[in-house]
């Protein structure tokens, strides 16, 4: 009879045991739904401050292993505030209707507005502006707002076409400024027909034209982003919901399994003592049997019930994973697809539109991370900074095109005689720099040579006349008690040095 009892006692801790690997494998489970949601997270970044410190605390509070109960008002608060995010959208909306309205209103009190204008200007006002449900139907309403005011401009003022004042200079800033904005390649061919334009034609109204067109390309762009954003905030927003939901209502049956579970344990265990007990008091054989037979057989009753629970349990755990997994792949490829067209941003970002080589933005990330390598480890790192000589005449010689053309034929020369180690960046107008780290500044005086060689050999040929273009070089060293910018102005020093004395030269300064 102790033998049966025995067995009895080891297929409860076998019971046990099963519970506790079906446990550990939930909470497994359950650690990665968080490890995920918490990446999840990251993908709201940048959107509104006080979203990104909840979130913040969020990723934190399961980095510590916190209980879901006090999760919770974490989830809430997150939840709340991107609905508060929603509506901050919508007030922003309802501002900008306010601001149409008022803008709109100013142009119909002005005087000498075309009659045509006038009529589709109130049409504007008081029947498109009515129907406008989402922040990026704005974009078509601006860009006929802005006619207007063009339309408005040239009836007051009566521009004449053959005798408009030109602005060479206007025109200059103007091609600079689109030059070193980013935008996507759908609008090439129209921001490449922009700048034709500003490079042929000079005069104020042309510049105007092309100024709203350069702002209704960047609007576009602006609502295009923030209606993917919006997209992306609010599958985040129901899917954190979901899991919220998924993840307190597995806990709460968890817990109520384990309840249960327990009370079973402990009636079972209450049991096989009391059939120890009984055992050692029996008289007889006969009563010794009878004992043991009514015990054993609600023992094995409870033993059943127990593997029914467990087996419900489990059954319950995997379908509610099964949901929430299957949420997850859908939404992971969309934080994918989001995550791949913001660094194709970023990289956007840091490139100068005009040359393809990083920007001015990129060259001060990339100076920061050299700069402080040197702090730390001493290493060699040559500092160059590159100018076109005569550039300017170039431009009023042969026009804005024939300038980019040189800029962009110089930096595919430089791109092209560099290390792969070396980094080299457009500066501003047409000035380059060059980072090259492992590089001692008596090493570097024969490549550098060689690059301003480069240069000047490249055949440049202007309205069928050839043109020899020039580069000067001013390089310096990262020493000992140099700061980035005592080190950028002494490499600037070498360059005047260069150029006042008779341009075409590499300089050097220790």
């Amino acid at each position: 009879m102790t033998d049966k009892t025995a067995r009895l006692e080891k297929k409860l801790s076998q019971a046990i045991e099963a519970r506790k690997a079906l446990e550990e494998a939930r909470k497994q489970q359950v650690d990665t739904l968080s490890e995920f949601a918490a990446k999840l997270t990251l993908g709201c970044k940048g959107q509104d401050v006080s979203l990104d410190n909840l979130l913040a605390k969020y990723r934190s509070a399961l980095a510590k292993g916190m209980d879901f109960e006090h999760l919770a008002p974490l989830i809430e608060n997150t939840s709340a505030q991107l609905k508060q995010l929603d509506s901050t959208n919508s007030a922003n909306q309802r501002d900008l209707v306010t601001h149409i309205q008022s803008a709109g209103k100013q142009l119909q009190k002005l005087r000498g507005v075309p009659e045509n204008t006038r009529r589709k200007l109130r049409h504007l006002l008081d029947h498109e502006l009515g129907d406008i449900d989402a922040i990026p139907e704005f974009v078509p309403l601006l860009d006929k707002l802005l006619q207007f005011y063009l339309q408005v401009f040239d009836a007051k003022y009566e521009i004449d076409s053959e005798a408009q004042q030109n602005d060479p200079e206007l025109a200059t800033e103007l091609l600079g400024l689109t030059n070193e904005l980013v935008f996507e390649d759908d609008v090439a061919d129209e921001v490449t027909a922009i700048k034709h334009s500003i490079s042929t034609d000079s005069s104020i109204d042309s510049l105007l034209g092309n100024a709203i067109a350069v702002i209704r390309i960047f609007a576009k762009s602006i609502a295009r982003e923030r209606q993917s954003a919006q997209g992306f905030l609010v599958s985040l927003n129901q899917t954190l919901e979901e899991l919220h939901k998924s993840i307190v209502d597995t806990t709460s049956h968890s817990k109520s399994i384990n309840k249960e579970l327990n009370a079973l344990n402990e009636r079972i265990e209450a049991k096989i003592k009391r059939l120890t007990e009984n055992t050692q008091k029996a008289s007889s054989i006969s009563e010794l049997k009878g004992l043991v037979d009514d015990e054993l057989a609600q023992i094995s009753k409870d033993l059943v019930e127990r593997e029914n629970i467990e087996r419900r349990d489990k059954e319950a755990l995997l379908e509610s994973f099964d949901t929430i997994n299957s949420r997850i792949n859908v939404l992971e490829n969309k934080v994918n697809t989001y995550k791949k067209r913001l660094n194709e941003q970023r990289f956007k970002s840091l490139l100068d539109g005009l040359t393809k080589l990083p920007n001015r933005s990129a060259f001060d990330d990339r100076y920061s991370q050299e700069f402080h390598l040197f702090e730390i480890q001493g290493n060699d790192v040559t500092l160059v900074v590159v100018d076109v000589d005569h550039f300017k005449s170039i431009n009023d010689k042969y026009g804005h095109s024939a300038g980019d053309k040189t800029l962009q034929v110089i930096a595919r020369a430089l791109k092209k005689s560099i290390r792969k180690s070396d980094f080299i960046a457009r500066y501003g107008g047409e000035e380059f720099v060059i980072l090259m780290p492992g590089m001692p500044i008596e090493a570097a005086y024969a490549p550098l040579e060689k690059i301003r060689a480069t240069v000047k050999s490249i055949p440049f040929r202007f309205k069928d006349k050839e043109v020899r273009i020039t580069i000067s070089l001013g390089a310096t060293q990262l020493k000992e008690g140099d700061s980035k910018l005592t080190a950028f102005d002494r490499a600037d020093e070498a360059l005047y040095e260069a150029k006042n004395s008779g341009r075409d030269k590499l300089c050097l300064r220790e």
